[in-house]
């Protein structure tokens, strides 16, 4: 199972975004189900919404047609997630949403898909660099 976080949310939106193509053609491969088992940290859901808003800007829609891309599917902010999220960030120094991402991954299959460098740190988690995909 492949988790992501939010850069390839980022890049799918925005057109002047370094990894606009790389999103666009990930998200075409997952909704004709070449990628199998990929879902978006609710994490970065949240985060996207953060950041939108914070620029005056509504993230609903978005988030919506996000959630309507065939075979993609979502993992929840759980208790657990809470936890891991706060020993990560003890741990390794992540940001708040760093570590809910992280979290998220290392407790579903480990495999965060991410360019951020940071989550490189977090030994027990595997980051798959979209480009590679």
């Amino acid at each position: 199972m492949l988790v992501i976080e939010l850069d390839l949310l980022l890049g799918f939106v925005n057109s002047r975004d370094p990894l606009h193509q790389v999103a666009c053609e990930f998200f075409e491969r997952v909704a004709r189900g070449e990628l199998e088992e990929v879902k978006v940290a609710a994490s970065a859901f949240l985060e996207y919404e953060f950041v939108l808003s914070s620029r005056g800007l509504n993230a609903g829609r978005d988030i919506l047609s996000f959630k309507a891309i065939p075979n993609l599917g979502e993992a929840p902010i759980t208790a657990e997630v809470l936890v891991k999220a706060s020993e990560l960030r003890k741990a390794y120094g992540l940001t708040y949403f760093d570590s809910l991402h992280a979290a998220t991954a290392l407790l579903l299959d480990k495999k965060l898909v991410s360019t951020d460098r940071e989550f490189r740190r977090v030994r027990e988690l595997e980051v798959v660099d979209p480009r590679s995909l």
